[in-house]
């Protein structure tokens, strides 16, 4: 079931660079805790209901200039990682990003029930309990 799990996450993926959010929403589990790594007003969502209000604060900061580039992918069974760089434009600003992150999915009967976005891909890892040393790297 984990390599399912880590094509979910890819699925998941493109759901989210295409701005689709309904089919992004798809793949969570009604009770999911969605943690994001730059919030604007809250850390924490809860819910299809609270993960539609992150991407619609995504939205008003970004437009649609923002997507996450996979550089790798991990299958920790019930559990994936995903190491990623952010790519994007303020939409007010103008200003230019590119953030290296990590994602770290936990799944359940084939949806996400938890999802937790890092600045620092070192904090992933030592949540997890790993090192990257001990990992296997599947590509994008």
């Amino acid at each position: 079931m984990s390599q399912e799990n880590v094509e979910l996450h890819r699925h998941a993926s493109v759901a989210y660079n295409t701005h689709d959010p309904e089919t992004f929403i798809a793949h969570l589990d009604p009770s999911i805790e969605f943690h994001s790594a730059f919030a604007l007003a809250s850390s924490v969502y809860r819910g299809h209901d609270g993960v539609r209000e992150y991407l619609r604060e995504l939205e008003d900061a970004w437009g649609n200039e923002i997507r996450g580039e996979v550089e790798a992918f991990f299958d920790l069974g019930d559990y994936t990682l995903a190491f990623y760089v952010l790519h994007g434009r303020g939409r007010h600003s103008g200003a230019e990003v590119a953030m290296p992150l990590a994602q770290v999915v936990r799944w359940r009967d084939g949806l996400v029930v938890y999802f937790k976005v890092y600045a620092h891909r070192e904090d992933a890892l030592s949540d997890l309990g790993i090192s990257e040393d001990a990992l296997e790297r599947i590509e994008p």
